[in-house]
């Protein structure tokens, strides 16, 4: 028997985590230790992934249009029943990560799920309700079949945390990367408060969830991030690049990183970016930058590292902004404002918000990005599926001809 249970403060999602949770200590950056690594100075620190272009000019956004191909076939994807024979797969969620696996192949991390089946009038009856789910794609990331906890006949979360009792608390997910020859993806901790309703929850901290080859869940980790350390929700999103795994997080609406070195994400020894170099303390970090949404991303493009986001103000700022860098940690400068999304502030919908870039399906001189859409109503989840599933853009970029 499949549960239902859709109480607002779980159809409004991850977005509120990315409103609240994020911003639980309000405290100034602090100075950094003094045990710091010096700071890298070129491309042969940071390897192959900031090999190419001229570094001397940075990438420049010169246009951006909705994606089609990837936001109809979501579309399509949960209007089918999401890969399963009885229909009940994957119908909608927030979240959208993507990871790439041997192979190239593409998965697709999910949070808040509903499961189908879906009317034809893409309105959905009495959904079931996951707190997270995995779609599988191909090389080509077109989604084909979804992954869940429990069996299709009773599904459950993809993943949970070992001590939840009736559902509290629960994961919501961040990034996943291949690390040490395993898929490893972020999870915050997220559980129930005495707050008003909805908004009766909030960031515990986070772990680190191991999957086998069949997306069966091997470990839990705990791992950096808590509310009563430095405050930071770490792995909204995971780069590789230079014989690290650069973390990076969100507190406050303001961006920081930290790396663990390649394969060895789950142990504690990672190195904190401080402002003018790395230290082992968590306490240390700085802020990379700032106006950032609590899902943003910061990829590898052409010798620089693109940022996208959204603004803090995901309920009156409706625009993704990109800017560009030298390195993983920026300076990111150039910040833009360069697609609008339709859907914000249609009704009681707001988007865009958990910005996610996917390089695994991005061509040259271009970033492929997936932004969700919510409502603050769960009756416009039910009457229309297509309120609550993801949209992509494509942005493309130029190099710019200043001080050439």
């Amino acid at each position: 028997m499949r549960t239902s249970h859709h109480h607002r403060h779980l159809v409004i999602g991850a977005v509120a985590v990315a409103v609240t949770a994020a911003g639980l200590l309000a405290s100034p950056a602090q100075a950094a230790s003094p045990d710091h690594t010096p700071r890298e100075s070129g491309t042969g620190d940071l390897g192959s992934c900031a090999a190419g272009g001229d570094r001397r000019a940075p990438l420049v956004p010169v246009g951006a249009h909705a994606n089609e191909e990837y936001t109809q076939s979501f579309r399509e994807f949960g209007n089918s029943g999401g890969g399963w024979d009885d229909k009940g797969g994957w119908a909608a969620s927030d979240g959208v990560f993507s990871a790439e696996l041997p192979g190239h192949q593409i998965v697709w991390l999910m949070n808040d799920t509903f499961l189908g089946p879906v009317n034809e009038d893409e309105s959905m009856t009495a959904p079931g309700f996951i707190h997270g789910s995995i779609v599988v794609g191909g090389r080509d990331g077109l989604p084909d079949t979804t992954i869940t906890g429990g069996t299709q006949e009773a599904p459950e979360s993809i993943a949970s945390p070992p001590d939840a009792v009736d559902g509290d608390p629960w994961y919501w997910n961040g990034d996943g990367i291949m690390d040490g020859g395993k898929l490893r993806v972020f999870q915050g901790r997220t559980g129930l408060t005495d707050g008003e309703p909805p908004w009766n929850f909030g960031w515990l901290g986070n772990d680190i969830v191991t999957y086998t080859k069949d997306f069966k869940v091997e470990s839990v980790t705990s791992t950096y991030g808590s509310p009563e350390g430095a405050g930071i929700n770490w792995g909204n999103e995971l780069v590789r690049c230079g014989g690290y795994t650069y973390v990076y997080g969100n507190k406050n609406g303001e961006a920081f990183v930290a790396r663990a070195r390649e394969g060895h994400l789950v142990d504690r020894d990672w190195q904190f970016y401080a402002g003018t170099g790395w230290s082992s303390d968590e306490a240390a970090t700085a802020p990379i930058a700032s106006d950032v949404g609590a899902s943003y991303s910061v990829t590898p493009m052409d010798g620089q590292f693109v940022l996208t986001t959204t603004a803090t103000a995901i309920f009156t700022d409706h625009r993704i902004y990109v800017a560009a860098g030298p390195t993983p940690f920026g300076p990111f400068t150039g910040r833009t404002a360069v697609y609008t999304a339709p859907e914000g502030g249609v009704g009681n919908l707001y988007a865009p918000y958990n910005v996610a870039a996917h390089p695994g399906i991005s061509g040259d001189g271009e970033l492929v990005v997936s932004y969700n859409v919510n409502s603050g109503v769960g009756d416009d989840l039910l009457a229309d599926a297509n309120n609550n599933r993801p949209r992509f853009v494509t942005i493309e970029f130029d190099r710019s001809t200043a001080g050439r």
